[in-house]
Formats: C-alpha cells, sequence, structure tokens
C-alpha cells in the first residue's frame, strides 16, 4: 500500500546518504531534487505550491520527482513511495512579488496517486505521458491549465475556489463528467461530450479502455472541459 508523502527540497546528495531523516530542507533559495524510482511499483504525490508558476511534466527516466525549485523545497518521506513537496519558505521576505517559479518532473513508468494543493498561482500541469489512479487539485485564487493521460484509466476530483480551470482530454480517451460550480460556470465540449442525466459524458465512456472520471467542485470561478 501506497501513502502520501511530503516532497520538501532534498538535494540528490542528500537523498543518496544512508540514514538521512525522513525530513530534509535546505536554506538555498534555488534547488535542485532527484529521487529515484528505486524498484517501486506505485506512489503517491502530493504538492504544496502557493503563488508564483508552477510547471508539471515528466520527469527523466527511472526518476519518481526530479525537478528545480525556485524558494527551497521541503520534502517528507514517512514511508518509500510517499513523497510530499512544499516550499521551504512559505511569504519569505527573499521571494519577489511574482511570486516563485517550481519546475517538477513526475514519473511515467509506475501509476501514481498525485494531490495539488495550490493557492494564487499560475500552473501548467502536462499529464498526458503519465500514468495517473487519481489526480485531486485544491485550487484557491489561480489560472491552471491541465493535459490529462493519454492512457489508461484516471479519476480526477476539481475542488477550486476564485480558480479558472482548462482540462484538455486528450482525443482518443472517453470521459465522465459530473458536478458544477456554485457561482461560475462550467463550459464542456459538449461536440465530444454530450449531455448526459446531471452531467456530460462520452458515448463510448462505458467500454473505452482509456477514460477519465472527472468531478467537479467549487463555489466560485470557471471550468472548461475539452
Amino acid at each position: 500500500m501506497v501513502c502520501w508523502a511530503r516532497v520538501a527540497g532534498m538535494t540528490r546528495a542528500a537523498r543518496a546518504k544512508k540514514g538521512a531523516p525522513a525530513v530534509t530542507t535546505t536554506s538555498a533559495p534555488n534547488e535542485t531534487l532527484s529521487i529515484p524510482i528505486d524498484g517501486l511499483v506505485q506512489a503517491q504525490v502530493r504538492i504544496g505550491f502557493g503563488g508564483g508558476e508552477l510547471t508539471i511534466r515528466p520527469a527523466a527516466p527511472g526518476m519518481l520527482i526530479g525537478g528545480t525549485f525556485e524558494g527551497g523545497v521541503a520534502e517528507t518521506s514517512r514511508v518509500p513511495g510517499m513523497v510530499e513537496l512544499e516550499p521551504l519558505h512559505p511569504g519569505s521576505p527573499f521571494l519577489t512579488r511574482e511570486g516563485v517559479r517550481w519546475d517538477v518532473g513526475v514519473t511515467g513508468e509506475i501509476p501514481v496517486d498525485l494531490r495539488l494543493d495550490t493557492g494564487a498561482n499560475r500552473s501548467m500541469i502536462d499529464l498526458s505521458a503519465l500514468r495517473i489512479r487519481h489526480l485531486e487539485l485544491h485550487t484557491g485564487a489561480s489560472e491552471t491549465r491541465i493535459r490529462l493521460p493519454a492512457g489508461g484509466q484516471t479519476a480526477v476530483r476539481i475542488d477550486c475556489g476564485f480558480a479558472a480551470v482548462s482540462m484538455s482530454v486528450p482525443p482518443a480517451v472517453a470521459a465522465r463528467i459530473g458536478g458544477k460550480i456554485s457561482l461560475g460556470a462550467t463550459e464542456v465540449d459538449e461536440g465530444r461530450f454530450p449531455r448526459f442525466g446531471e452531467g456530460w459524458q462520452s458515448r463510448d465512456y462505458e467500454t473505452a479502455l482509456d477514460r477519465v472520471d472527472i468531478s467537479i467542485a467549487g463555489g466560485f470561478g470557471s471550468v472548461r472541459i475539452f
């Protein structure tokens, strides 16, 4: 069984050191992080990110996590395969008014449950080449663009506040979409995903091998799915 883990700035050298503590931090304003897969067959990753720009993309071969982190990153790994990443110094005075930039690679070699807790930021999330079983996005005043996985079955939960979320479903992937924004807009490409009951659903959803099940909740903002 894989549990959630917190990934917060661990350097490559610190990661390799035998007997290193479960939580590693560094005061460096810019940091690189590499965590190898090391025989894992599945993983759970949580990323907490406040103001700035967040990019998520495929990691290099053999890596569970790899990337660069302005402002430093704090990592917690309670057990193998459970990683949590958060800013090392949230709200630190050395950060610019524009916030920080994180470029995070996540493995596409094993199944991953991914949770994103974001604040006032701009996020570009490319999961098209990843094996994401579950995706949870909890976001506030943000702009988030997501490319969903191009294969497999993925459960997606979107919970947003004053946010604009755009999700691209790959052409060969079916989708079922439910829920809505209470005081906002939910825009769905009904040419691909016709109305079905209280939501929307691809005509071949029930028989599709590659599909996403999307649940939307929130008070304000907008969600666009195409």
